[in-house]
């Protein structure tokens, strides 16, 4: 199975210069494994639990998480029992807490696409760190949905402007359906404008150095056709570490 890059595609020299890379969707190459494997990876966003932990009972988020560990040679290995946790820092709204998320599906961390993708961005971030890169990675993966309802906007990003609080980030948009908004934008830590993106198609990506960009997305609106919309993301947050054996599940 192959995930690659157009030739002349170049996140590792961009994220060295200035922090961060928009891929466009068109630039990621699929052989015909992986196109089959991640249409079936699309269905898992059909297959979330309400997120409950934004304020108010809101319920327009819907989300699973899984934590791996992931090294050059052996790949992810799922690491369980473990929740998700930001810093309040990084996180003023939902950080300083461990949030219980529903977990993935099993299906859904050995899909051969997700897979391969998980070991593709390591790859990239192994590049990114050089002599720095650590001897692991652990990932926290998240398959989110925000919808948007008439009355109901969606809020991808209720903390605002933002940084996620780990080494880099991988943010893959999936799929998006009747929804106006979930404009993106990328700022210094200074708050100047970098960059403003909307992702439309799938795999349209941003890769970035957690600790030199912040970014922020619009709140989504419901589209033109009746009834509700959503914009679905697969999401991953990147951490140095040296553990290198994933604990025995349970």
């Amino acid at each position: 199975m192959r995930i690659e890059l157009a030739e002349g595609v170049d996140p590792v020299g961009a994220i060295g210069g200035c922090g961060y890379r928009l891929v466009e969707g068109g630039e990621f190459v699929l052989d015909g494994a992986a196109a089959r494997a991640f249409a079936e990876f699309r269905g898992a966003w059909d297959d979330l639990a309400l997120d409950a932990y934004l304020p108010g009972g809101a319920s327009y988020r819907w989300r699973r998480h899984a934590k791996f560990l992931v090294t050059a040679a052996a790949g992810p290995s799922r690491l369980h029992g473990t929740g998700y946790r930001q810093t309040a820092e990084a996180n003023p709204l939902l950080g300083g807490r461990v949030r219980e998320l529903a977990p993935f599906r099993d299906a859904q961390a050995t899909n051969p696409f997700f897979v391969a993708l998980v070991r593709h961005d390591a790859a990239l971030f192994d590049a990114c760190a050089g002599p720095s890169a650590p001897s692991a990675w652990e990932v926290d993966a998240h398959l989110v949905r925000v919808t948007a309802r008439p009355g109901t906007p969606g809020r991808p990003s209720p903390e605002g402007r933002h940084r996620d609080g780990f080494d880099y980030i991988a943010l893959h948009h999936v799929a998006r359906h009747n929804v106006t908004g979930g404009h993106t934008s990328l700022h210094t830590p200074s708050g100047e404008l970098l960059a403003e993106r909307t992702f439309t198609a799938p795999l349209d990506t941003l890769y970035a150095e957690d600790a030199r960009i912040l970014h922020d997305v619009t709140p989504l609106a419901p589209g033109p056709e009746p009834g509700p919309g959503h914009r679905d993301m697969l999401l991953m947050s990147f951490t140095r570490t040296t553990e290198l054996t994933a604990p025995a599940p349970g």
